[in-house]
């Protein structure tokens, strides 16, 4: 019900439009007069043609230019990047081997020579992260910019962080795909992305449970490992990208308004113990192989996680975190939803790959329609 309720906003947005070439595929041929785009914190920018390179991490950025069917010319790495999900749609993919790397990690050794090789209109990458990550200075990020493009990526994964001084991101997600859409003037694409996933989410809300019957959780970030026994707690209701699915469920947070600094341990969790276990970012970083051995095992192998009732009823789950932008965050909504709510949504078969094709949440060739310009 929920995939051809998306079809059906797609085939109303084509009615609109009238013709199978779109306003995206116009755009990139079309003269244009300068304009202006502002993306926070970096500023405004005035491109005098649009854009048809870029640079990104793997991160939300990646995910959102992938959403436009614009694969990146350069990338930090692919070692973290959810290529898997493109994999799963019908001529969708991105060509590694025609991708300049421009750091041995995602998150360090970035060659500023590999900046000028790459040569690209626009770096959808924030330019605190190379600052961060990289000591780069602001000259340093001035001479790239003057050598090739703008640095217009912001970080959205975070409340807070030493990227962005203790601020709340300027974005949400589809607030940072606006954005991009922006940049690459692809307004009406982003529009009838607006329309998809409104239908598909609606169409989940519209099926949950009441709120006061909805289950906790305990959301745990960069890496779940319980033979540690550290856990990093993540804020669900936080102004923060990487928890976002737990949010479009309605799920109730354990740690509201107590999410420690640092990390805790499995003390901290028996006491709140939660109904669910989330692994943030585990459906992208971990093949469910993975997971299992990795995370469920050990959990369940370890004399205190024994005692967790997330532990005891199978409910350790996992979502797409840090690198979710619009195609990432339709699959780890479905994946979440099943997870749950198998009773009202599937049951969930354990990877993204294996949801039987009636039982999707959202339509497989409707989206890679939308990705390639055909709505």
């Amino acid at each position: 019900m929920l995939a051809s309720g998306a079809s059906l906003v797609a085939a109303t947005v084509a009615g609109c439009t009238g013709d199978p070439t779109t306003d995206a595929d116009e755009s990139e041929n079309a003269a244009v007069d300068p304009y202006t785009v502002t993306v926070e914190p970096n500023g405004s920018y005035t491109f005098e043609s649009i854009p048809e390179t870029y640079a990104a991490i793997p991160s939300v950025w990646l995910d959102i230019g992938m959403a436009f069917g614009i694969e990146p010319d350069a990338v930090a790495s692919f070692d973290r990047a959810p290529l898997k999900y493109y994999d799963l749609l019908p001529d969708v993919s991105l060509d590694q081997d025609a991708v300049t790397l421009l750091a041995g990690d995602a998150e360090e050794g970035y060659d500023k020579e590999n900046f000028y090789t790459a040569d690209v209109d626009v770096h959808l990458i924030d330019p605190q992260a190379l600052k961060f990550y990289a000591n780069w200075s602001d000259d340093d990020i001035a001479e790239i910019e003057d050598a090739a493009g703008p640095f217009l990526g912001t970080t959205i994964r975070f409340q807070s962080d030493s990227l962005t001084g203790g601020e709340e991101p300027a974005y949400d997600l589809y607030g940072a795909f606006e954005k991009a859409a922006a940049i690459f003037q692809r307004q009406a694409q982003f529009e009838a992305w607006q329309s998809f996933y409104d239908d598909f989410i609606e169409g989940i809300q519209q099926n949950l449970p009441p709120e006061d019957e909805r289950p906790s959780v305990a959301a745990i970030w960069r890496g779940v490992n319980p033979d540690s026994g550290e856990f990093r707690i993540a804020e669900i209701n936080a102004a923060a990208n990487n928890t976002r699915t737990y949010r479009e469920l309605g799920l109730r947070d354990d740690f509201e308004g107590r999410v420690p600094d640092g990390p805790i341990g499995y003390e901290e969790l028996l006491d709140v113990d939660p109904d669910y276990i989330g692994a943030v970012g585990g459906l992208t970083s971990l093949t469910h192989e993975e997971f299992v051995s990795t995370v469920v095992e050990p959990f369940e192998n370890d004399t205190n996680g024994q005692k967790l009732s997330a532990v005891q009823n199978g409910n350790v789950v996992r979502t797409g975190g840090q690198y979710m932008g619009p195609i990432v965050d339709l699959y780890s909504t479905e994946a979440l939803a099943k997870q749950v709510f198998p009773d009202r949504f599937g049951e969930w078969p354990g990877a993204v790959s294996d949801v039987p094709e009636d039982e999707r949440l959202f339509d497989r060739e409707e989206l890679a329609d939308l990705i390639n310009g055909e709505f």
